[in-house]
């Protein structure tokens, strides 16, 4: 008896350290990696990325890249005109990794005000951001 007691006391300590491992990680860099995260399994909605293949400038694949991180940012927030396939499977991601609808709601103007390059500041904007959209919603 007192083996079965301590074999269930042992399996739930196990899955309580696991659910903790694989906690939503809500931190501003985990923002910013769950972000990418969902593009990457997402993909990109627009033939824009078959462009970024076949130039090979670098300027040009870099602004290419910032269009599909624009993109991706509008896609999640669901602004008018996104596609709406790829909007679903973000949304579905991102909120699976964290991510609240004010949180969304705020990528694309993160997204378009994080320069000079993308990613710089984009989980401390998020936050922000979200905070921003969260009381303008109450409203």
């Amino acid at each position: 008896m007192k083996r079965i007691a301590v074999a269930l006391i042992a399996t739930s300590m196990l899955m309580t350290a696991v659910g903790v491992g694989f906690a939503k990680d809500l931190s501003t860099v985990g923002l910013e990696e769950a972000f990418i995260d969902s593009v990457g399994t997402c993909g990109p909605s627009s033939k824009v990325a078959g462009s970024l293949g076949k130039s090979e400038d670098p300027q040009v694949k870099i602004a290419l890249r910032d269009a599909l991180i624009t993109e991706a940012a509008d896609d999640a927030a669901g602004v008018a005109g996104s596609n709406k396939p790829h909007t679903d499977c973000l949304k579905k991601d991102l909120s699976a990794r964290g991510y609240t609808d004010n949180d969304m709601a705020a990528l694309p103007y993160c997204v378009k005000h994080d320069w000079p390059d993308p990613f710089t500041s984009l989980g401390v904007c998020v936050k922000n951001q979200s905070r921003l959209e969260g009381v303008l919603n109450k409203t």
